[in-house]
């Protein structure tokens, strides 16, 4: 009887020892279920507050408007391009307003472009003095503009410019240079007043001139980007002073003007010619490079307007990381003559040699 009751009990503590350990691995199996499966939740946690944060950065975007003064000026349809472009490689949202050379269309537009929003403003001014409480509204909007080409009176974040001042005084140089012993009689044409770009590369030739005996400037004239206007002014000034031997015309959109008063006046001769009139310009479009390598012009001055905008859109990205920027950017751009024509289009440098004449 004893010997049955104590193998009774060796069962009963073999299936209580069966039991235990079953359900400790049940415990275990279920706590590394339960532990792979927080692992899990975690990951998927983790993956996807990084798919937030590319998210984020992927959004990181804005939208800015570019006032350009008007598409009739070839230079500023290479500017839009350039300027639609390099947003776009921004990942940025790229608005170009054309108010086709009215002022009052220019800053109602932009006032618009505030009313409906936009991350920031770049302006070629058509009159840098008329867009000052423009820019004031900016200001007051928190919206941070940036000038090209042509200054702006009130707050705005850079300029980026040609050195127009240092253009018009490498022209001015390169024309004393070739004159030599010579008398020198020169007529300024320059574009409005209003436009600070060819106010400055006006004053830099002065200056470069200014310490010659030997040259006088026998007229200047501040035209507007009115062929009429620009042909009947430079005809009346060649008709009065004969002796003209040199025309300093401060952009190539009143070159045209220009030749043909020229031509008129019987004073069109290419250049080394008896009778040639020296002439001396500044952008670098089509019919100025046209010029320019059929020999009838001495120089322009190629500007670089893809790489304003470049900057310009550089400049807006400091600030938005809340980097400095500086006040004025200068690009550079090439004088060009009949002798080095070729070696700046080879090396893709003139941005109007695609809409030149053959």
């Amino acid at each position: 009887m004893k010997r049955a009751m104590a193998m009774l009990l060796c069962a009963a503590m073999v299936f209580g020892m069966i039991g235990c350990s079953s359900q400790s691995e049940d415990t275990s199996s279920t706590a590394q279920e339960e532990s792979a499966e927080a692992d899990d939740t975690q990951a998927a946690d983790d993956t996807e507050e990084d798919s937030t944060d590319d998210g984020a950065e992927a959004a990181e975007s804005y939208k800015v408007v570019y006032s350009i003064p008007g598409l009739s000026g070839p230079i500023w349809a290479v500017v839009s391009d350039g300027f639609l472009a390099a947003a776009q490689e921004k990942g940025w949202e790229g608005e170009v307003l054309d108010p086709n050379d009215n002022l009052e269309t220019q800053i109602s537009q932009l006032e618009n472009a505030l009313t409906m929003g936009t991350d920031a403003v770049i302006i070629t001014p058509i009159d840098g003095d008329a867009t000052s409480t423009l820019m004031d509204e900016c200001e007051e909007a928190g919206v941070p503009v940036v000038a090209i080409d042509r200054q702006v009176t009130g707050t705005s974040l850079t300029t980026v410019e040609a050195d127009n001042y240092n253009i018009g005084m490498a022209l001015g140089e390169m024309y004393a240079e070739s004159l030599g012993d010579g008398e020198g009689k020169v007529l300024i044409v320059g574009g409005p007043l209003s436009s600070s770009a060819t106010v400055n590369r006006t004053e830099g030739f002065k200056a470069a001139i200014e310490g010659y005996d030997n040259i006088e400037i026998v007229a200047e004239s501040a035209t507007e980007m009115d062929s009429e206007v620009v042909l009947a002014a430079v005809t009346n000034y060649l008709q009065s002073n004969p002796d003209i031997n040199c025309i300093m015309s401060c952009t190539d959109s009143i070159l045209p003007a220009v030749m043909t008063a020229l031509d008129e006046a019987d004073m069109l001769h290419a250049v080394g010619e008896e009778g040639h009139v020296n002439v001396y310009s500044v952008d670098g479009d089509g019919y100025g490079l046209g010029q320019v390598r059929d020999g009838m012009i001495d120089a322009t001055y190629a500007l670089d307007p893809v790489g304003w905008t470049e900057a310009a859109l550089d400049a807006l990205e400091t600030y938005f990381e809340g980097g400095t920027v500086e006040e004025s950017i200068l690009i550079a751009g090439n004088i060009v003559t009949a002798d080095n024509f070729d070696e700046l289009n080879e090396a893709g440098e003139l941005w109007g040699a695609d809409s030149m004449e053959e």
